[in-house]
């Protein structure tokens, strides 16, 4: 069979994984701090997927327990399968006082889990926490010397692959009080690149389209030659 069509069914196959990463992208553009993904070529032309870490847009909540981040970091948090990291800080308070995230896992600090006794409570800019005026924490923000090998473990946490010396904390990362930090995930843009999606798709659809029409009348004819 030509190579030709083999190119065809690679390229139909690429736009189809690409239809998926973007339609993903479009149902989380809601969700809280996530993190778009694209697909991707390397030197030698074969596809992957990477996530794009840009900022999101931060916006006013009023809720004292929200916590936005601008700039490079991720919050610290304690799961059940080890250390995880996220730009959703949409936190609350257990019966124990515990921070934690929206799925019961404690948010670390720089003495550990962060446990707040009070009513006031104030996270200024470098994270550090107060309850009633008396200081209990500072948040434990993460920056990492090789973003890329961060890899998404479902919707906010993301896991580091890299050596744990590599991890940091970040001098220049804000940290704002009554904000959440939104889906960096542009549905124009999106739609757009869906558009062109499914364009190449069809093309690629046609392409072996005419390469099967091609070779069934090859066979034909040849089947007649006497």
């Amino acid at each position: 069979m030509d190579a030709g069509i083999y190119q065809a069914i690679r390229g139909s196959l690429i736009q189809g994984r690409r239809f998926d990463i973007i339609t993903n992208n479009l149902a989380n553009v809601g969700t809280t701090g996530f993190k778009k993904d694209v697909l991707t070529f390397d030197q030698a032309l074969q596809e992957y997927e990477r996530t794009d870490l840009r900022q999101g847009n931060v916006r006013l909540t009023g809720n004292s327990l929200d916590i936005a981040l601008e700039g490079d970091g991720f919050f610290k948090i304690k799961t059940p399968d080890g250390i995880r990291y996220t730009r959703n800080g949409n936190f609350c308070l257990n019966a124990n006082g515990l921070l934690v995230t929206q799925n019961g896992d404690p948010v670390l600090g720089e003495n550990g889990p962060i446990v707040i006794e009070g009513d006031d409570i104030a996270i200024d800019t470098h994270g550090r926490i107060t309850a009633d005026e008396t200081v209990v924490d500072t948040l434990s923000v993460a920056k990492f010397a090789q973003p890329e090998r961060l890899q998404k473990e479902g919707l906010w946490y993301c896991i580091y692959n890299g050596d744990e010396k590599e991890i940091v904390r970040p001098e220049d990362v804000l940290v704002k009080q009554g904000y959440l930090e939104e889906s960096n995930v542009m549905v124009v843009e999106e739609m757009s690149r869906m558009i062109e999606t499914l364009r190449t798709y069809e093309s690629y659809q046609k392409v072996i389209q005419i390469f099967d029409e091609t070779s069934h009348k090859a066979i034909n004819e040849v089947g007649r030659v006497q």
